[in-house]
């Protein structure tokens, strides 16, 4: 799988910054799976007046973006709606896109692709543990899509994300855009405790004592410009 520390500096904060800049500012509705593309659209989608994005942020369920969006474009049918969903809780709920086909909704889909469930494996590393059972073996969403019968647009450059995303946006039929993103990009809290860096600096021994040490040197590596901007 392509991995965008591999060919850029850029992560899914990237997608989000991007994605907020060609929106159209408009009364556009979204909505968020739970996990880390909560946590980006929190820290990189500019909120306006018109904008609204809803996610299950107090039960913090799985899956949720996509049911949310589709009955958001069904209460708003002539306004922008996008469904910003994680590749696990996309995976979960694909059945909807039968649905979004069956009323002929213009619904735009966002997956951010790492192939893990990315804030379940933070949260392991974080107390002390290695990733256990959190990569996912996904098909292209983009192909799966267009079977289906939406458009399928899939990104694996940092330097398509503009162009993908204005061509979702012009479509005025449904769009799914199954973008590639750094599985290893972290998301520093606003402040660090002493046991979350003590965790994580375990759960990184502990990957190197077991012969992962590539995937800790991976990690760094993806990581090394986030440590510079805060120096």
């Amino acid at each position: 799988m392509p991995r965008w520390a591999r060919h850029s500096t850029r992560g899914p904060e990237c997608l989000k910054r991007r994605g907020s800049s060609v929106g159209s500012g408009g009364p556009a509705r979204g909505s968020v799976d739970t996990g880390m593309p909560t946590v980006w659209a929190a820290r990189y989608i500019k909120p306006t007046k018109e904008r609204r994005i809803i996610g299950s942020f107090n039960h913090g369920s799985m899956a949720n973006a996509l049911p949310q969006a589709i009955g958001a474009q069904l209460l708003y049918p002539n306004r922008q709606v996008i469904a910003m969903s994680g590749d696990g809780g996309f995976a979960m709920l694909m059945g909807g896109l039968l649905t979004v086909l069956q009323y002929d909704l213009p619904l735009k889909i966002l997956i951010f692709n790492n192939s893990q469930l990315d804030l379940v494996k933070m949260e392991m590393e974080v107390a002390g543990y290695p990733d256990y059972q959190t990569d996912l073996k996904n098909p292209n969403f983009a192909k799966v899509a267009e079977a289906v019968g939406f458009l399928g647009i899939r990104i694996e450059d940092p330097a398509d994300v503009r162009a993908g995303l204005q061509k979702m946006l012009a479509y005025p039929g449904p769009v799914v855009v199954d973008v590639i993103t750094d599985p290893n990009a972290l998301a520093l809290p606003p402040h660090i405790e002493f046991d979350q860096a003590k965790g994580y600096a375990l759960s990184m021994t502990r990957l190197m004592l077991t012969g992962r040490t590539d995937e800790v040197v991976d990690i760094v590596s993806s990581n090394i410009r986030d440590v510079g901007g805060m120096l």
